[in-house]
């Protein structure tokens, strides 16, 4: 994840700019701009929960914007819009200057993309051509907030009416517009159904026609202009709780706007004392639907498929907070791990006495299990987080004490500055090595049989196999190199199979990595992006790798971890199971 502070312009370090039409590689750039919400709301919760999900969609590269704190000014506020194919807004603010809304509109109608998420559709109610992009809008905004926004001029604090245009509801087989008096309003959050209204838009196509929604807000009676409106999907509140609307309310829809797309979701609920736990936020059919629309306003189609877990009309979906059944692999002591220490270059110094050396480090006698007397392997404490600092002076191995089979592996890695014999002059290096059996030693004296996740410069999840293992992978020949290639057949492979892109950050920043393993398959992440998936993978005698321990490489280079964790799953995300095509 990539958090930027926002307050005269966007700068997103390593970003490449593109024309609407192309985007630089086959992710898709998405801002997520946050910053500010009302005092129902908590922002932090609600964009939290939206870029987790959408970077597990695994299509998705998305920097989060936060904007300066709601009462500060917005003064030089002017992001470089056309570097994103969407945006999806969760903000609640005052409006932004004159020139940025002016560069705003031009980038919808040229094409750009916007998802409105919840609340974000309170913001602005005194700009039409905001209010024409998001079809239907709830209160002001602004009289909601604690101090009132724009406590000098009242008028700016209404919420939307019949002014504003009508109010939408679903009858029979069509939209309604009805242009009575009075403005929003929603009952309590509760479970409630929802209905597809639309079902051959590629947004809810594949979706059953009705299925339940757990816990949220029913938002009801919005108001606005409702031109070039499509409703996807409408909800229906229980009729016993409090302000409960008598029709069938708009909460899935989009809106064409000049070129641009727009796709509105009333649904996901943060309140001020919530986080990004609650169930509004984790509802299966949530994710999926902000995943497609965010999907289809950066390129008009979805190819996220309908996954096994989505809800039915009886039964609501809600996936696990990340927090639970995560397990925190690294602490001070690094108690659950254990070294072993290879064969020490003969330039490293001040090693005790009687230590073997060697120009070639992969042969000779190793320094063997839990002996580090250089602490090539040590933890330090800052921010509140336990990093792991690996020098690399000695070819070494931190090995977890417990095997694990069926789980997803998460850690963040950075390059440092040092590099040692026998690697001063090539890439800096390091790896995580998985499925490890056997004994220490196998592979050059240090490492375990093992699959490896290369973490390398500019090799970040590439795939090498260690001591004999073989697994299946889709493969090319690139020149000399054997590189992955989705589309094409799984076959064996042993050896080292680089991945096709790069999607690494500049040195000294914090990279992402995610392995998911379930059975004799697995999948490599690196920063949101697949880079490697394989499957069948098998020992040096044929027998099928689903487990093993789990080994951080010392490689002759600074490099350090922290955040690595670890939680059980049942199967493999089927985003990635279907770009992977497993």
């Amino acid at each position: 994840m990539r958090k930027l502070l926002l307050s005269l312009t966007v700068l997103a370090h390593g970003l490449l700019p593109f024309a609407l039409s192309e985007t630089a590689d086959d992710n898709i750039k998405v801002m997520l701009l946050t910053g500010r919400s009302n005092k129902y709301h908590n922002w932090k919760g609600n964009s939290a929960a939206i870029h987790r999900h959408l970077e597990n969609a695994g299509i998705f590269e998305v920097d989060t914007v936060v904007t300066t704190p709601t009462g500060e000014s917005l003064e030089g506020f002017s992001p470089k819009w056309s570097d994103y194919q969407a945006i999806v807004m969760d903000y609640e603010g005052e409006e932004w200057p004159e020139a940025t809304k002016e560069s705003f509109v031009k980038y919808m109608k040229n094409g750009g993309g916007l998802v409105i998420v919840h609340g974000s559709d309170n913001s602005f109610p005194h700009w039409p051509e905001f209010n024409e992009m998001i079809g239907l809008g709830g209160w002001g905004g602004a009289g909601l907030h604690a101090p009132p926004l724009y406590p000098d001029d009242p008028s700016k604090r209404g919420s939307r009416n019949h002014e504003w245009g009508p109010r939408v509801h679903w009858k029979g087989c069509q939209a309604v517009h009805l242009h009575d008096k009075g403005g929003a309003f929603h009952p309590p959050s509760h479970d409630f159904i929802m209905t597809v209204r639309t079902p051959d838009h590629p947004i809810t196509k594949g979706l059953p026609e009705m299925w339940l929604h757990a816990n949220d807000e029913v938002y009801s009676r919005l108001r606005g202009p409702a031109k070039n409106m499509t409703i996807l999907a409408t909800g229906f509140a229980n009729p016993a709780k409090r302000n409960a609307s008598p029709y069938n309310e708009p909460l899935l829809f989009t809106i064409d706007y000049g070129k641009g797309r727009v796709f509105h979701t009333t649904l996901g609920h943060v309140g001020a004392k919530q986080d990004d736990t609650v169930p509004a936020v984790n509802n299966v059919d949530f994710i999926l639907t902000l995943q497609r629309g965010t999907e289809w306003a950066a390129t008009s189609e979805v190819t996220i498929p309908v996954p096994d877990d989505f809800p039915h009309a009886y039964q609501t979906s809600i996936r696990p907070h990340p927090k639970s059944g995560w397990s925190d692999l690294l602490d001070p002591e690094l108690s659950k791990w254990e070294t072993f220490m290879g064969i020490p270059h003969s330039t490293v110094k001040d090693l005790p006495a009687g230590t073997f050396q060697s120009e070639d480090v992969t042969k000779g006698t190793p320094m063997g299990l839990n002996n580090d007397p250089k602490r090539v392997f040590s933890t330090y404490h800052k921010d509140g987080e336990t990093i792991l600092h690996i020098t690399g002076e000695i070819y070494g191995g931190l090995t977890t004490l417990e095997s694990y089979a069926d789980y997803h592996l998460q850690a963040q890695v950075r390059w440092g500055e040092k590099k040692w014999e026998p690697r001063l002059t090539v890439k800096r290096d390091s790896g995580i090595l998985y499925h490890c059996h056997g004994e220490h030693g196998a592979f050059w004296n240090v490492w375990k049989s093992c699959l490896e996740f290369q973490v390398q410069e500019s090799d970040m999840g590439d795939f090498i196999t260690l001591a004999g293992p073989k697994a299946k992978a889709p493969q090319k020949k690139d020149g000399k190199r054997t590189v992955y290639a989705l589309g094409k057949k799984y076959e064996e492979w042993s050896g080292y199979l680089h991945a096709e892109v790069e999607p690494d950050y500049p040195n000294g920043e914090w990279n992402t990595l995610d392995i998911y393993v379930v059975g004799d398959q697995a999948i490599h992440v690196v920063n949101g992006k697949l880079v490697m998936s394989l499957k069948d993978a098998v020992d040096k005698n044929g027998k099928k790798l689903t487990s093993g321990q789990i080994q951080i490489q010392s490689e002759a280079a600074e490099v350090e971890y922290k955040n690595v964790r670890i939680r059980p799953i049942k199967t493999l995300p089927p985003v990635l199971v279907h770009k992977a095509q497993l």
